[in-house]
Formats: structure tokens, C-alpha cells, sequence
């Protein structure tokens, strides 16, 4: 292509107040990208002798940037979701990602929702406190040394249903068929977990007490919402109350990470 030369000078006052808008409009959008980028997820450490202390935190660090980035996944969905829900009238579009929504999380909805509705979405689509999550992992998994997390990237103790879609425990009972279920990388358990916790009916009661604190616009507090857990283990309170320990004894460690 020809190029077609400026016969100003290189200097011209009007050109060098472009270039520099120029330079500061670019700096301003990469500033922008970078705000909303994922936090970079670290691989599985490297086993070796360390103490108690340096274990969980190497545990906590490769755990918690994965938690992060997946309630900011869903934080993203959150925030568009009450943005809807105050528009008067939707578009066809807007109408399709609501419906594809709630098919994600397992909510009925009409074609155009209820009260109810709305309601019932927005008690779903919310976030994980990180600290219970992490602690959770950590119990489930023996803080990643457990056999489901090594060979199939399990840590929250997921089970499925189907044949060969996990890992058979040696010590199931005969009769049974469930399967501890595998992954492709921990992320995808975490992904896992959280939607486990959002959508099944054992846990409403945490969906209840999260939704609580939202309408007092109170910051989610790990240790009072592991109250919603206990259905998660045939421990019940006994399982709440340990978790709720565990979270009290690392928290430190989990700011830390």
C-alpha cells in the first residue's frame, strides 16, 4: 500500500497532543483488561518433606486461586442477573440467557419469570465464601493427599452414579454403585462443588442463610453459612462443627496464600 508521508514537522504541537492521547487512551484500556483478568492458577505441588504448616499452605495456594476464579465466574452472572431482573421489559436475547441460566441452575421458569421466580434464581446464582470452600477441600481430601484427588481430581468428595464416570471406593458397600467421581483438573471440581452447593435441595438452608446476609447487605461469613452444611456428611452437625473449627484455626493461613 502507498504510504502517504505528513510533509510537518515531526514535532508539530497538534501531532505530539494526538500521539499522547493516543499512548494514554491504550494505557487506560490495558489497565482495564487487566482488572477483570483470573488470577493465574498454580500447578499441583511437588511432593516433599515440609511441616504441618508449610503443607497446608501449599495447599491453600494451589487451591485458592481456583476458588476465586470461580466465584468470579459466577459473580459475572450475579451482577448481569440483577441487572435484568430491574429492566422493565427484556430483549429476546436477554429473555434466552435467563432461560439458559436457570436451565444451569435447575430453576423452572416461565417466559416471562415470576416474583418467585427471580427469587429463586437470585438465591442460586451467588458465591462460595473461600474459606469455607478451601477448608471444605481440604477435609475432603486429606488436604489433596486423599486417592480421588491424585488420580481423579477430586476434593470436595462428589460422588456420581454412572458407570466408569469416577473411581470405584475399596471400601464400598456391596450393593452400592456410586462412584467417586473424576475430573480433568481441579478447577473443574471446584466448578463442581459450587453447583452441587447452588442447585441441590440438601443445601437450602446455606442458599437461605447466604441470601440473609445479602438482604441485611452483611459480608458472607464462612463460619455462619457452614451452618447450611449439614447435609454434606452423614456427620451432620458433628461435620458442620469441624469445618467451622477448621476455618477458625486457618484463616490466617488462607489470607496468607
Amino acid at each position: 500500500m502507498k504510504r502517504i508521508h505528513n510533509s510537518s514537522p515531526t514535532n508539530h504541537p497538534l501531532r505530539s497532543c494526538l500521539t499522547a492521547g493516543v499512548s494514554l487512551l491504550a494505557v487506560a484500556v490495558l489497565a482495564a483488561c487487566s482488572a477483570v483478568e483470573l488470577k493465574k492458577e498454580p500447578q499441583k505441588p511437588k511432593v516433599q518433606q515440609q511441616g504441618v504448616s508449610d503443607k497446608k499452605q501449599q495447599f491453600f495456594t494451589f487451591m485458592k486461586p481456583r476458588v476465586e476464579n470461580e466465584n468470579v465466574r459466577i459473580m459475572v452472572k450475579h451482577e448481569k442477573l440483577r441487572s435484568l431482573h430491574s429492566k422493565k421489559t427484556l430483549s429476546s436475547s436477554e429473555q434466552a440467557w435467563v432461560k439458559e441460566l436457570a436451565s444451569e441452575y435447575k430453576v423452572k421458569i416461565d417466559k416471562h419469570p415470576t416474583s418467585a421466580q427471580w427469587q429463586e434464581l437470585k438465591l442460586r446464582v451467588d458465591v462460595v465464601p473461600i474459606e469455607m470452600a478451601l477448608v471444605q477441600a481440604a477435609n475432603e481430601s486429606a488436604w489433596g493427599k486423599s486417592r480421588f484427588a491424585r488420580e481423579g481430581n477430586n476434593y470436595f468428595g462428589q460422588w456420581c452414579y454412572t458407570k466408569g464416570c469416577g473411581i470405584v471406593p475399596k471400601q464400598r458397600t456391596a450393593g452400592a454403585t456410586h462412584e467417586v467421581q473424576s475430573f480433568s483438573d481441579a478447577r473443574e471440581s471446584v466448578s463442581a462443588y459450587m453447583k452441587n452447593i447452588n442447585t441441590s435441595r440438601a443445601y437450602a438452608e446455606f442458599r437461605k442463610l447466604r441470601m440473609e446476609s445479602r438482604d441485611k447487605q452483611r459480608p458472607l461469613n464462612a463460619e455462619r453459612l457452614a451452618m447450611g452444611l449439614k447435609s454434606y456428611s452423614e456427620r451432620g452437625m458433628a461435620y458442620v462443627k469441624t469445618i467451622q473449627a477448621m476455618i477458625r484455626s486457618n484463616r490466617d493461613l488462607i489470607a496468607q496464600s
